[in-house]
């Protein structure tokens, strides 16, 4: 490492236009413990905002996400200038392989994830939209007259009645919580995507890419990112990912929206989930063990802004506050916006319909007994409701 460092001052010196790494940078790493819970390891992020343990002059560190576009950004900013390093130390066999194996791990999720949403789209969420907007349309027909009067006394006799009370449009306080859920869990995508590219940006600028990794023991640490790498790592890795999460929200609540059955509420969250958990199940299940420790040994070294490193924890604090407030503000505009305004599932008078489910719901479809077993067992009131075929009533 020293000789490295000897290196790097000595072409600084010999070149004065090349900007290579500050030996500031160099001498952050060494001395820096590493940071157990680093943003996007292992799903113990440190928070955004927060400086890594034992950083120094203005610089924090920031974890890699243990996924496949994890794997990916290893393999852009440590393992491609490896291949055309000429320090005979360095294994290229062994970067021809980590770059061939996250390379096809990423394509291989990004082609899965866009089937995946497409597919979903066209023969799930389309089929389940009509079927809904079929089964109102048929109740605004059999039910209203012309001049949009409203038929109480045919609700009794109306045969699609409990299909048509499983829509869970009509229930806002149901519907509401259940799209704040699905938001809550792609809002975590976003802010992640969100938070690793602010980190990116951060990441001091280098002229040379073999100067971008530099080792402090058993961890690896990114001390700089050339323009292209910068480049690179964000259009592959975050920009698709960014993309990913807002049209599977789109597409989540659009599915939400249509379920026709309550009980298919979780099963299709759970569906959507799936998709998120893509690159997790390729990082885990195809990547070696030896490349997995790589992408939770690494981390980037970012430069703090001007308001981190001149500001108290107080003041930072504050920040970090209003910007989860923004966030969550955000998820409350966007939720009430699609479920009043944007949904284009049924139009918003079946609301109309509230008063009549409730009670259908709450009355009508409720058990016909009621009690613990112990209660059941050999009394009267068993026997009532489970009589059998030849029993007299009164015996």
């Amino acid at each position: 490492m020293l000789a490295s460092m000897r290196s790097v001052h000595g072409r600084r010196q010999s070149k004065p236009r090349h900007r290579s790494i500050p030996a500031l940078l160099v001498k952050t790493v060494l001395g820096m413990s590493p940071r157990r819970g680093l943003r996007w390891a292992g799903g113990n992020g440190g928070g955004d905002d927060e400086a890594g343990d034992g950083a120094e002059e203005g610089f924090c560190q920031a974890g890699i996400p243990q996924d496949a576009y994890g794997a990916a950004v290893v393999a852009m900013v440590r393992d491609v200038p490896r291949l055309t390093s000429k320090d005979k130390a360095v294994d290229r066999q062994l970067a021809i392989w980590n770059c061939l194996f996250a390379f096809i791990v990423l394509a291989v999720n990004l082609v899965l994830q866009s089937f995946m949403l497409a597919y979903i789209y066209l023969y799930v969420v389309g089929s389940d939209v009509r079927q809904v907007q079929k089964l109102y349309k048929e109740f605004r027909q059999s039910m209203y007259t012309s001049s949009g009067e409203f038929l109480q006394d045919k609700w009794v006799l109306y045969e699609d009645r409990q299909d048509l009370c499983q829509i869970t449009l009509w229930n806002r306080p149901f519907y509401y919580s259940i799209l704040t859920c699905w938001n809550l869990v792609m809002l975590i995508e976003i802010r992640n995507t969100e938070e690793f590219i602010r980190d990116i940006l951060r990441v001091p600028l280098v002229e040379d890419p073999k100067d971008m990794v530099k080792k402090a023991g058993d961890q690896e640490h990114c001390v700089g990112l050339t323009w292209w790498t910068k480049v690179m790592v964000v259009g592959c890795t975050a920009l698709p990912r960014l993309c990913t999460a807002i049209v599977l929200l789109w597409i989540g609540c659009e599915w939400l929206s249509a379920t026709s059955q309550f009980e298919d509420l979780v099963m299709n969250t759970v569906a959507m989930n799936f998709i998120v958990e893509i690159d997790n199940l390729l990082f885990e299940g195809l990547l070696p063990r030896h490349q997995r420790k790589d992408v939770a040994n690494i981390s980037f070294l970012c430069k703090e802004t001007e308001f981190e490193a001149t500001s108290g924890e107080l003041l930072k604090t504050r920040a970090v506050y209003r910007k989860s407030l923004l966030y969550l503000c955000c998820l409350g505009i966007f939720v009430v916006t699609y479920a009043e305004w944007i949904q284009d599932v049924v139009p918003p008078d079946i609301h109309t319909i509230r008063d009549m489910c409730q009670k259908l719901l709450t009355k009508d479809l409720q058990p016909s007994c009621v009690g613990q077993t112990l209660y059941l067992q050999g009394m009267p009131s068993s026997r009532e409701c489970f009589p059998v075929s030849n029993e007299t009533p009164g015996r």
